[in-house]
């Protein structure tokens, strides 16, 4: 680790730092066990310990701060928020500052900021750089809101530091980089290489691993080396500490090649408590070993039937994405499994018995619009026969005998399979447009009387299925948010709480379905069963039968709860609802049936 503060920090003009300081804040815990959490904890340089509130009412409205000996120049404040002395978990079983207002004090004039940190349940372990600039002999940061935390009401703040990502440290951390490069450090860093090979290698000739060996180097990679930790002690003062202190790089070495699950929290660490590159490149590796850990063992071999979230077969993954499903002539149902780079087919109870795509499960970081975080997918993503990237959407292409189906993906890339479920062919989508994650899907494929249509973004391109591009034209509405294929050749695209038809050359006709849905949804979708009957879903969990488009047969209720981004197949008067990495199938005529029971023996014992 490198330590490049001068002229960085210099150019900007700011000045001198403060050379010692004082904490305090509103209250202190100590906690069943007697260990008292400091507001010292929170200015000692090290993210397993942190400061924690005694006050009644979860902490809302306490404050902590830092007293520097002499007014000083700020250009922002870090905080390290909740509790990190066990990663993830002490983070959800602790309270977590929610919004928290940072003042500078003691200056020509006092500055603060509000701020509303990141979910951290959802997050993770997070440091939260926050622009604040002026002139301070304070350092106040008060906890305006808090969340509880899942176990324990007490709200933590891990590390708290002045300038962290920009501005000047105090000048003794530059002292602190001098004595680690020094005969002296140097000796202690050497002393220290030979603990962590010792206690490596007592982790990998046990059996069972060696715990106390194993949360030696997690302390180590998370919080430096004891001998850094003990000259920062000595000699920076509070506010700075965390800059003297970078994690030590040969245990997370160690770490890293030892695939221990339980590292993961210390590797994630080590990325907190660095900058730039370092940062970056320590979070990657925590987030491919996290991924790796996921694929350990091969996976759950008991999957529910109709899926549930994962990787292995069975399972699905989104990622919150929209995921396409169409139904066969065998009532066989196919899922584009968008995170997990495959098809699914499931059978008539619910059990995958086929997928398409890369035979071998891996780590990947691919996603719709470029890269997203590590993760373990049920195919490895390519571009080669029979390989999918993100698969978009799905369409069935009836054969003599069986169906076939044609993919669409994020690579810009139409896949078909024949009957048989072999892959036949392959061709890129003539476009320049990148889609995007989270608006609820951008591309669709479309079979129409022997062509495919695939509509992507705000443009539709129609081919035959050869692959050879016929037509391309705007889409008059902009970018759809679902489609369907008629039996009469024309389309029907969803436009917020509408359905648009349109020809396949794209003479746009009208709305043909609109007010039937109600109101209080968002997402929804359409589809056709192999009748010909139009099906929709609604996020507010009801399915709808329509005698034709516009005039309504019937709507039931399907689920109790919202629904995310449902897609719909429906086949025999039973319908497929795809949402939240798992599959609903509903008996739409017998849950109809039962409804209008319900309902006249209300009525009956209302009369009675």
């Amino acid at each position: 680790m490198r330590f490049v503060w001068g002229a960085a920090a210099l150019s900007l003009g700011l000045a001198g730092p403060a050379l010692a300081g004082s904490v305090k804040a509103s209250s202190e815990l100590k906690d069943a066990d007697g260990v008292k959490h400091p507001a010292s904890n929170a200015f000692d340089g090290l993210l397993n310990t942190g400061w924690a509130e005694a006050a009644t009412g979860g902490g809302s409205g306490s404050w902590i701060e830092v007293s520097l000996d002499r007014p000083t120049e700020v250009a922002a404040v870090s905080i390290w928020p909740g509790n990190l002395s066990k990663g993830e978990r002490s983070l959800k079983e602790f309270g977590r500052p929610v919004t928290v207002t940072v003042a500078l004090i003691g200056g020509p004039e006092p500055v603060s900021t509000q701020v509303r940190l990141p979910e951290l349940e959802k997050t993770g372990p997070t440091r939260v750089d926050i622009p604040v600039v002026g002139t301070a002999k304070t350092v106040r940061i008060t906890m305006d809101d808090a969340d509880p935390g899942y176990v324990f009401n007490d709200t933590f703040i891990a590390e708290i530091a002045v300038n962290f990502n920009v501005g000047t440290p105090a000048p003794e951390v530059a002292k602190v980089a001098d004595w680690v490069a020094s005969a002296a450090g140097q000796k202690a860093a050497a002393a220290d290489k030979d603990t962590i090979v010792g206690l490596f290698d007592r982790i990998s000739a046990s059996q069972f691993g060696d715990d106390e060996a194993l949360d030696q180097l997690i302390v180590r990679a998370s919080d430096g080396a004891p001998a850094v930790r003990a000259q920062a002690a000595r000699t920076v003062p509070y506010g700075f500490r965390v800059h003297a202190i970078p994690p030590d790089f040969v245990a997370v070495d160690a770490l890293l090649k030892l695939k221990d699950s339980n590292a993961i929290p210390a590797i994630q660490m080590a990325a907190l408590r660095t900058t730039g590159k370092d940062s970056r490149t320590l979070a990657l590796k925590a987030e491919m070993f996290e991924a790796y850990q996921e694929m350990v063992g091969g996976g759950r071999r008991n999957i529910p039937a109709w899926g549930i979230e994962g990787w292995e077969h069975g399972a699905l993954r989104s990622f919150g994405e929209p995921m396409p499903a169409q139904v066969d002539r065998f009532g066989d149902l196919y899922v584009a499994d968008v995170a997990n780079n495959r098809v699914q087919r499931f059978g008539s109870r619910g059990i995958a018995d086929k997928w398409f795509g890369h035979a071998e499960a891996d780590i990947t970081n691919v996603w719709i619009d470029g890269t997203r975080k590590y993760y373990a997918s049920g195919s490895r993503p390519g571009r080669g026969a029979g390989e999918l990237t993100i698969p978009l959407d799905i369409a069935m292409i009836p054969g003599k005998d069986a169906d076939g189906f044609a993919v669409v993906d994020a690579s810009k890339r139409v896949s078909l399979w024949d009957e048989a479920g072999n892959p036949t062919l392959s061709w890129d989508v003539r476009s320049d447009v990148r889609l995007d994650d989270g608006v609820g899907g951008e591309a669709y494929v479309e079979y129409v009387k022997g062509k495919l249509v695939v509509f992507w973004a705000g443009d539709a391109f129609v081919y035959s299925l050869e692959g050879e591009e016929l037509a391309t034209w705007e889409i008059e509405d902009g970018v759809p948010n679902g489609t369907v294929a008629f039996k009469n050749g024309k389309l029907g695209l969803v436009f917020g709480d509408s359905l648009i038809q349109y020809t396949i050359d794209g003479f746009r006709y009208g709305t043909i379905v609109h007010d039937e849905l109600g109101e209080g949804f968002e997402n929804w979708d359409v589809t056709l069963d192999e009748r010909g009957k139009l099906w929709a879903v609604t996020d507010h969990g009801y399915v709808f039968k329509f005698k034709k488009p516009g005039k309504l047969d019937f709507s039931i209720p399907i689920s109790d709860y919202s629904l995310g981004r449902p897609r719909l197949a429906a086949v025999d008067d039973f319908v497929f609802v795809v949402d939240d990495d798992k599959i609903l199938r509903i008996d739409a005529l017998e849950t109809k049936a039962r409804i209008e029971q319900e309902e006249a023996d209300a009525a009956a014992g209302a009369k009675e």
